[in-house]
């Protein structure tokens, strides 16, 4: 039980780290022009998930 606990723990801090990165991410992304996003295949409609999926990507 207690090895669970501390597991939930360690899955939460995770997260946290991986929403932080989530965030960097999109505002790196988000200070391209839309020609450099566009050479990505990127919209600036498209940001939010990407930057979801790079951070939280299996």
């Amino acid at each position: 039980m207690r090895n669970k606990f501390l597991a939930g723990i360690g899955n939460l801090f995770g997260d946290f780290g991986r929403a932080r990165n989530a965030v960097n991410t999109y505002e790196r992304l988000n200070a391209l022009s839309d020609a450099s996003l566009a050479r990505q295949g990127l919209s600036r409609s498209d940001l939010p998930a990407e930057a979801f999926k790079r951070s939280f990507r299996a």
